[in-house]
């Protein structure tokens, strides 16, 4: 069974392609966030320091090589194939210019997964991205997102052929906070609302997520917490397969990053995932643990 068929719904709950990528999407910041300084005065007492941001570089080029196993590669609630995997990812970004609160960027990344026992499930991705990020307060607490996002999925191995495509509007509201004054540990929150135009439509959605994550810091360079994921989906193509079809996504897991040099990092990380559908036969659940490296390089 080649896997430029897994896009129909009639085979599988979800387009695998699509929804790998999801579920290996970060959900923490990729260093500690800022925290106010302080100083004192003999007779002012302690005082705030007005803090510096560094202005976000015009290019970005980083890749990431991901290494985990799943126990279901293709979404589906009957029939399991699991395997091991690998995930290369190359992105390239481009600030044209930038405010204080606000910073235009446009992205292209390209991904390739391999697996290593169902290769009817390998895979090549191509996305361009337009996304505007806008800090609201001094602290830099709260910020919000948007995102345009057009993606394409092709089969591999000399048989290049586009299966799946989408393209997702995307807007995330995001708050971190430290918990404990003078101690590493933040709390990450977001709001995601997606829409995706889907081609074949039956995956046309619309994605509403939080997603809650601990980050502590023993030392500068290591980060280790839980995150959890919540996500209510609303499909809005009815076919044979499915009708008027929810689901609930619930994605839960920990992990671990050691970023020795600013220029690389190395994370460990499991997660399990179910998802609920109210469509017979469309739920799933999935575990992956993994190993990545991440490299970048800005100017």
């Amino acid at each position: 069974m080649g896997f430029a068929l897994t896009a129909s719904s009639t085979l599988w709950a979800q387009s695998p392609a699509a929804e790998t990528l999801q579920q290996k999407a970060a959900l923490r910041p990729e260093a500690a966030p800022s925290t106010p300084t302080t100083t004192s005065d003999a007779d002012l007492g302690e005082i705030d320091v007005v803090r510096k941001f560094p202005k976000p570089e015009t290019f970005t080029f980083s890749t990431s090589q991901q290494f985990f196993y799943t126990d279901n590669v293709f979404y589906t609630n009957a029939n399991q194939v699991g395997s091991t995997a690998y995930m290369g990812t190359y992105t390239a970004s481009f600030v044209p210019y930038s405010l204080r609160d606000w910073t235009p960027r446009i992205s292209l990344q390209y991904n390739m997964v391999r697996y290593g026992s169902a290769a009817s499930g390998d895979f090549d991705n191509e996305n361009l991205a337009f996304s505007n990020q806008y800090i609201f307060s001094d602290d830099r607490a709260w910020s919000w997102t948007t995102t345009i996002n057009l993606s394409r999925f092709t089969t591999p191995h000399a048989n290049d052929h586009e299966f799946y495509k989408e393209v997702v509007y995307d807007n995330q509201i995001t708050h971190v906070q430290q918990l404990v004054k003078n101690t590493p540990l933040f709390f990450i929150a977001a709001y995601d609302l997606a829409y995706h135009q889907a081609n074949p439509a039956d995956f046309d959605r619309l994605d509403n997520t939080l997603s809650f994550s601990l980050a502590y810091y023993p030392i500068p360079q290591l980060s280790i917490g839980p995150f959890v994921r919540p996500s209510a989906r609303t499909y809005f193509t009815n076919t044979s397969n499915q009708h008027d079809r929810d689901d609930f996504n619930l994605s839960e897991g920990l992990d671990a990053t050691w970023q020795p040099w600013k220029y690389a990092s190395l994370s460990a990380d499991v997660s399990h995932t179910n998802d609920y559908s109210n469509n017979s036969g469309q739920s799933y659940n999935d575990t992956i643990p993994g190993l990545s490296v991440t490299g970048t390089f800005k100017f």
